[in-house]
């Protein structure tokens, strides 16, 4: 299908070390406009690299507010790095800790200033508040190192494109890139002590797929094949899907790919998408989460990071209507879901749920650099939006977080009818109290009798 937007490649030149380098950001484009406003709204914490944020955005079923930045002064300072994009996600340990690996990173306050990192990676949890909260380094030692050993000589800088965790092992996929969508290579590695430390599983041309390997992101399924969606890094194709078992994962020659044309799994890639109306593809998040594929991505073409789910992973995708849950917008105004200037990437925060999820995006302005940052977006009301749900045969049964509504499948994909409901919540009552104190009495009786 022909893309209606060109794709934009940005040449920016920084001088780092006396010397300069065209680094490959992940970056979209936006008009620069004019300044953005030096309030703020009280979303983002630290006074540096910071813009205005707008109120909830309110779209049918959906509800997306803006939770905060993820990096700045009062946030990541503790870790030793002020600036950094993406963030892919995967759960560490045994606990509700979960590792997030950011690209191009740098150590000072403002874009460009300090030591220049990527990939580098922090532990985090989700504080009581709902925030994402940093812990620690994911290297050892208490501030961030690059996770990868290399030199960013001539520009040359790697990209992280997802993390996945495979029965205690951490996987990652990267891109070596020269300039934005001029990727070189890619390649995977291996961590077997929780991120600490990476070893190489192996690079992988470029001519594998015809490039459109060259991102993606990856999921383990139930049936134990791991599933990969891809596209190549330029934000103008379509999305291919394949997949492996994790004991393929360092020969990309052997995995397989779906071929929507027959229906079926072969070696060989047919170049047959199954995205691609109205699709231009930047980063994506693949995962699996209550019995659904869940597929966040930046697209290009309409200038959203958009979620689409369905149950089956060979499903017709391009039948799925998407739901934009962040708008890219201009600067000069309040930013929020409806209007976040340069938005890229869109990755889904371990422990979400369909009807109650978080993303972390990224923004970055090009005109000035004041603006480069990831940032945690909350979304309720997908599973509404999608129709999932489960339908007790009690009807008097609790409506909660994890039971949500059955919606007609007629009204799936409808963003006319706004539901809204507010709860308010107190500092003696937590949402889980909320939820327990809506279920029938519990009456205890003794073993003798």
């Amino acid at each position: 299908m022909k893309k209606t937007l060109p794709i934009i490649a940005l040449s920016l030149t920084l001088v780092l070390g006396g010397g300069a380098v065209t680094p490959a950001l992940a970056q979209s484009s936006s008009s620069s406009g004019s300044s953005g406003s030096s309030g703020s709204s009280g979303s983002s914490r630290g006074p540096v690299n910071k813009v205005e944020f707008g109120e909830d955005r309110v779209d049918g079923p959906l509800v997306i507010t803006v939770v905060g930045d993820l990096l700045g002064q009062g946030i990541s300072e503790n870790v030793g790095f002020l600036i950094g994009d993406l963030g892919v996600m995967a759960n560490i340990g045994v606990g509700e800790e979960f590792a997030i690996l950011f690209g191009d990173s740098w150590r000072g306050p403002r874009f460009g200033q300090g030591e220049w990192m990527s990939p580098v990676g922090v532990v985090a949890v989700m504080g009581e508040d709902g925030r994402i909260e940093i812990l620690r380094p994911l290297n050892d030692g208490d501030r961030v190192e690059q996770l990868i050993d290399y030199a960013h000589t001539d520009g040359i800088t790697v990209i992280p494109s997802d993390v996945i965790n495979i029965d205690g092992t951490l996987y990652l996929q990267g891109m070596w890139n020269q300039g934005i969508g001029n990727v070189l290579r890619t390649e995977i590695w291996e961590s077997t002590d929780q991120g600490a430390t990476w070893e190489s599983l192996g690079t992988t041309p470029t001519s594998y797929m015809n490039g459109q390997g060259n991102l993606i992101t990856w999921e383990q399924g139930p049936d134990g094949y791991v599933y990969v969606m891809s596209s190549e890094f330029k934000r103008a194709d379509d999305v291919y899907l394949s997949r492996f078992l994790p004991e393929q994962i360092a020969d990309r020659t052997t995995w397989e790919h779906y071929n929507t044309t027959t229906g079926e799994w072969d070696a060989t890639f047919a170049g047959t998408p199954v995205l691609s109306d109205d699709v231009a593809a930047g980063e994506m998040s693949l995962r699996y989460i209550e019995g659904h594929w869940v597929l966040a991505m930046f697209n290009a073409s309409t200038y959203t990071v958009q979620v689409r789910i369905t149950e089956n992973i060979t499903d017709d995708w391009d039948a799925i209507t998407p739901a934009d849950v962040i708008l890219g917008g201009v600067w000069g105004s309040p930013q929020d879901a409806g209007n976040f200037a340069q938005v890229y990437g869109g990755y889904i925060v371990p422990g979400s749920t369909i009807g109650d999820m978080d993303l972390v995006v990224s923004q970055w302005r090009t005109g000035s650099n004041t603006r480069y940052n990831s940032t945690q977006f909350n979304v309720t009301g997908l599973d509404e939006f999608f129709g999932i749900g489960t339908a007790p045969t009690d009807t008097t049964a609790p409506e909660g977080r994890m039971a949500p509504q059955t919606v007609p499948q007629d009204r799936a994909g409808d963003q006319s009818v706004i539901r809204v409901e507010q709860t308010e919540v107190t500092a003696d009552t937590t949402p889980e109290q909320g939820l327990l104190d809506s279920t029938t009495d519990l009456v205890i009786v003794p073993l003798e009798q």
